[in-house]
């Protein structure tokens, strides 16, 4: 008696569908018939050999990087990320809340997620980054209504 759970499993007495064929040769594939080039043979092995072998791992791909990369963008980076971690931005940050009295400047909302807001933007005006009165306090609801959330101005030309 069959279980139905069983259905699609290896049954005692079955041929295994790899029974016979050959794997992965120089002269062959799966398929029937086809052999890969001798280039090809070639660049699967050096492949294989980079990504298998233990001291490889980790190490860093020097033939990929910079303008060697299909990502390249010619040196533009988000490095931005790491002021929020300096003392200089948890100081402003902590200045532009007191000042605020941690309430939303928009709604008027105490209490809950709140955040100091880039009047000007952080990134295209770099040198009013960590001015007291470029910055506002504001709710999340609030803040995600601003021209500039999640660098929404992007595209959009100083002003």
């Amino acid at each position: 008696m069959l279980n139905s759970s069983n259905s699609g499993r290896f049954k005692k007495g079955q041929i295994p569908w790899n029974k016979g064929k050959k794997g992965y040769t120089n002269s062959g594939s799966f398929k029937k018939g086809h052999s890969f080039s001798e280039e090809t043979i070639k660049k699967i092995s050096n492949t294989r050999k980079r990504q298998g072998s233990p001291w490889v791992i980790g190490k860093p791909r020097y033939d990929i990087r910079d303008e060697k990369n299909h990502n390249w963008k010619g040196g533009v980076s988000k490095n931005s990320k790491r002021h929020y971690n300096s003392l200089e931005y948890k100081d402003w940050r902590r200045k532009v809340f007191e000042r605020d009295k941690y309430i939303c400047q928009r709604c008027k909302k105490t209490g809950g997620y709140i955040t100091a807001h880039h009047i000007k933007s952080f990134a295209h005006y770099p040198e009013l980054r960590f001015e007291v009165d470029n910055g506002m306090t504001l709710c999340e609801d609030c803040h995600k209504l601003t021209d500039n959330y999640m660098g929404r101005a992007k595209g959009k030309n100083k002003e």
